[in-house]
């Protein structure tokens, strides 16, 4: 008798079922899932045409008996679970018995399979859940699937895929993550005939983390490990002030079982505590290991979702593994700052501002802070600023009812920048204050400077490149290659000079002029990460320019002289720009002076 059996109804009735064929990724999933479940030790999975047109998954696994091959493709027909309590207590990647069948519904299947102990292995083909034909056949030991035209017979589901690039890009972020699930398999990976990643298969997680995401990342990882309540949670995290910016370099496995789960990675997150910058993500690749009867992984057909007995005893090693990856950092340097003294209560500190000559207009700012300023000989016109809800939301604090100097914003307030103005001072290194008949214009120092700058990128200005001394090397994912590969002449267009270094990395010998100094690998990183799915040339471009202009710029909190705010001042109102950042946020506040008055009662 074979080892797959069908599920007995009560038991089929309890999984959570729906099984869809969503994509090429969703194949590849179920695949590599039963080649880990045969005890692999090395799995190949190759794609053409995204996996659309084909794709394959050989395994050296204990293979499929001659008598279960056909058995294999029906619904509900498994060997690793039996009866319903095996729901509670499951030890398999797959379980449901689902895969081979809704693969086989929508596409031409070839399977070949042999077991280490039998003299022939079996071939089959299934077309569109039809069996074509079964025969038995010398093979190697293990199983192989080639799976042909998915959606051929559905071309309804053709319409919600990407392009062939995107969906490739898909199934190389889930092999990366299987790799770094099962370092002990070696894993070959393929796209179009191109080695992407090959996996050594040595047991060793950080040789893994090596062959997804290069030397880079390897000086700023540590290993973490922590357990407590037959919980334990290990792997590698980086070290604290590691810059991440891509938010997807972060894996959690639940008894190695990769899941998405935003309350996990928050946890994770959290126990960084302040020495994570905001707007920052952490490198992590965890696997928490609990006992099955502790966590449901019958949440959903797609099995990336669990659910835990007790959250807060999972949250609670998790923290404390991470933890152990900033005490380098808690407790070990304390900085002793200047003891500040005491100012009497009600006590006003004034200081005039320095007189400027309000003629003087600088082609660019000096030294090493506003370098590269755009100005323009556009003539000056009237523009009309949004001061409505321009404060940042972080300032806004709920339920604060205190009796506060309140303006009254008006949704509209017009300003002519012809007018005379005099730059009267900076307010918390921030925000450029000027005085401009009634009204107060206050102007945020970064997004002011972004903007100007953003301007010149996109008015042609952007060709000139720098020779970099030392070439910057970029390590990316395979997602992101495909964008550099298929937008090689837009990063050439704006002055870069890229090309192809290695697998995964990029060598850079020259930049625009304008971003000369910024951290190359940053500033692409970050536009490749921002590009949404439905990319164009277009889009790229301006994700480049516009993290270009944010980078290139001085930041809150540099500290300015009179002279460089007075240039920021000039530059912004004496230039025809909008008067919003590149990302949308309001570069412009203005207050009257009737609303200054109203708020100390003067006018009513």
């Amino acid at each position: 008798m074979g080892e797959i059996r069908r599920l007995p109804k009560n038991v089929s009735d309890k999984i959570a079922a729906g099984e869809v064929v969503e994509r090429p990724l969703s194949v590849v999933k179920e695949l590599i899932e039963n080649a880990i479940d045969a005890g692999a030790s090395a799995v190949s999975i190759s794609i053409t045409g995204g996996g659309i047109k084909q794709l394959c998954v050989t395994d050296n696994g204990k293979g499929i008996g001659a008598e279960d091959v056909e058995l294999a493709f029906e619904k509900h027909a498994t060997s690793k679970i039996a009866t319903e309590k095996d729901l509670y207590y499951i030890n398999t990647q797959g379980f449901r018995g689902e895969a081979l069948s809704s693969i086989a519904a929508v596409s031409v299947v070839d399977m070949k399979t042999k077991q280490r102990e039998a003299e022939m292995g079996t071939q089959i083909r299934v077309s569109g859940g039809r069996m074509d034909g079964i025969s038995p056949a010398g093979l190697p030991d293990g199983t192989s699937l080639t799976v042909s035209n998915l959606f051929y017979n559905v071309p309804a589901r053709l319409k919600f895929l990407k392009s062939e690039q995107q969906e490739a890009a898909y199934v190389s972020d889930l092999v990366s993550r299987y790799i770094l699930a099962f370092p002990e398999i070696s894993f070959h990976y393929t796209s179009q005939g191109k080695t992407i990643y090959h996996s050594p298969g040595n047991g060793d997680l950080k040789d893994a983390i090596y062959c997804v995401y290069g030397a880079a990342l390897m000086d700023n990882i540590i290993y973490v490990s922590d357990e407590a309540n037959d919980i334990k949670v290990e792997g590698y995290v980086s070290r604290p002030g590691a810059v991440m910016k891509n938010r997807q370099k972060g894996s959690l496995f639940v008894n190695r079982r990769f899941v998405r789960s935003t309350a996990l990675n928050d946890m994770v997150k959290s126990a960084y505590g302040p020495t994570l910058v905001k707007g920052e993500s952490p490198f992590f690749a965890l696997n928490i290991s609990i006992p099955p009867g502790l966590v449901d992984v019958n949440v959903h057909p797609n099995k990336l979702q669990v659910r835990f007995h007790d959250n807060a005893a999972v949250e609670y090693v998790i923290k404390e593994a991470v933890a152990q990856a900033c005490k380098e950092i808690r407790g070990s340097v304390m900085i002793d700052m200047p003891a500040q003294p005491e100012r009497p209560r009600g006590s006003v500190e004034m200081q005039a501002p320095k007189e400027v000559l309000q003629t003087a207009l600088f082609s660019g700012f000096g030294g090493a802070t506003l370098k590269e300023t755009a100005l323009s000989d556009k003539p000056a016109e009237t523009y009309v600023y949004e001061t409505q809800n321009s404060m940042d939301d972080s300032s806004a604090i709920a339920g604060d009812t205190t009796d506060t100097p309140h303006f009254d914003y008006e949704p509209e307030v017009t300003v002519d920048a012809p007018q005379s103005y005099r730059v009267i001072g900076c307010f918390a290194n921030t925000y450029v204050l000027v005085e401009q008949g009634e009204d107060l214009l206050i102007i945020d120092q970064h997004a002011a400077h972004e903007r100007l700058l953003y301007e010149k990128l996109t008015g042609g200005q952007s060709s000139a490149s720098q020779t970099l001394l030392t070439p910057a090397v970029l390590t990316v994912s395979h997602a992101q290659k495909l964008i550099i590969d298929e937008n090689i002449n837009v990063f050439q267009s704006l002055g870069f000079d890229i090309e192809l270094f290695g697998m995964l990395e990029y060598k850079v010998g020259a930049v625009p002029m304008v971003v000369a100094g910024v951290s190359v690998d940053e500033l692409i990183n970050d536009a490749l990460s921002e590009i949404s799915e439905n990319r164009g040339k277009e889009v790229l471009k301006r994700e480049l320019i516009i993290r270009a202009s944010c980078r290139s710029a001085v930041k809150a909190g540099d500290k300015l002289s009179q002279t460089e705010l007075l240039s920021i001042a000039e530059s912004f109102l004496n230039t025809g720009v909008m008067p919003t950042c590149p990302h949308g946020r309001p570069v412009i506040t203005v207050i009257t002076k009737k609303q200054i008055e109203k708020s100390f009662k003067r006018v009513l």
